[in-house]
């Protein structure tokens, strides 16, 4: 089965060409050399071509809030994938999830003391890419972003949100999510990651959200020919449409914030607290910190 994950997570195309061989192949090879040892030979063939950067957009919607609309949470997931399923799982469904979001809360006629902003980042299976040039763009207004809630894992049963290491929300998010107690979904985790779109606005100091979902079918047809529309559970997939417009929906049109966006000092803090530090070493994110490429400036 084919299958495809990137090395390079910053966007930048690996020094070294590689290629992932299906589980049996691989297996089927290590039984001949097991077999013939000193007699096994392997031709590779990788027609693939580097085109250079393509221009792709994020697509954004938003309801503007009553009261204060200069105020915004965002509800994000990425609209990109790779191509060999048609994404389905990573991320088709949560993409679908925020537009049903958005569709729903509309309906109601009601609307929402500050805005809420529906995104689709793309470019995230690169690096992560749509959502840093969204926050790079959008800097200035990152000290009125509330909250930034991220749906990324498939339709695994969600039992929480991962807060990034923020203590100082979970009460708020408690509060909001009270109404759908017996779902099991208020049990929230304090790490923080990097991987999806929450990442770059953690960075910044913006209080995230990032679901925290059961494996479900998700590992199994992650970046492969097989994440496919028949995977998707869409009774779990509309329960979580309806946990994510809560989310974001309560976030928006409680009296107080969420919480403050973090100092630089702050942020490194909790990067310490949590080991976001080590990661972002060992994975070559580090430097840009440092520099202020990446995340708030000094």
């Amino acid at each position: 089965m084919l299958y495809r994950d990137t090395n390079a997570l910053n966007g930048e195309i690996d020094r070294i060409p590689q290629a992932d061989v299906a589980r049996e192949d691989a297996m089927r090879l290590a039984r001949t050399i097991a077999a013939y040892p000193g007699k096994v030979q392997v031709h590779l063939a990788m027609p693939n071509k580097i085109s250079g950067p393509v221009q792709q957009e994020n697509v954004i919607g938003e309801i503007r809030g009553y009261e204060k609309p200069d105020e915004s949470v965002i509800l994000g997931a990425h609209l990109d994938s790779w191509e060999l399923g048609t994404g389905a799982l990573d991320d088709g469904c949560n993409a679908a999830l925020v537009i049903e979001a958005a569709r729903a809360i509309k309906a109601t006629g009601l609307l929402p003391r500050r805005t809420i902003r529906f995104v689709l980042f793309s470019g995230e299976e690169q690096g992560t890419i749509g959502s840093r040039e969204y926050a790079r763009a959008h800097r200035a207004e990152l000290d009125k972003v509330r909250a930034m809630i991220t749906f990324d894992e498939g339709v695994g049963r969600v039992t929480g949100y991962s807060l990034g290491g923020r203590r100082d929300t979970e009460a708020g998010v408690r509060e909001v999510l009270k109404p759908l107690e017996s779902w099991g979904a208020n049990h929230h985790t304090y790490d923080a990651s990097f991987g999806s779109d929450n990442f770059d606005f953690l960075l910044e100091g913006v209080p995230t959200l990032m679901a925290n979902q059961e494996e479900a079918n998700y590992l199994p047809n992650y970046h492969a020919a097989s994440d496919t529309l028949d995977k998707v559970d869409m009774r779990e997939l509309k329960l979580h449409t309806v946990l994510a417009a809560l989310t974001a929906w309560g976030v928006a049109d409680r009296t107080e914030p969420l919480g403050k966006r973090l100092t630089r000092s702050e942020i490194e803090a909790q990067m310490k607290a949590t080991g976001l530090d080590q990661q972002m070493k060992m994975l070559g994110y580090w430097d840009a910190w440092q520099s202020g490429a990446r995340g708030r400036k000094p």
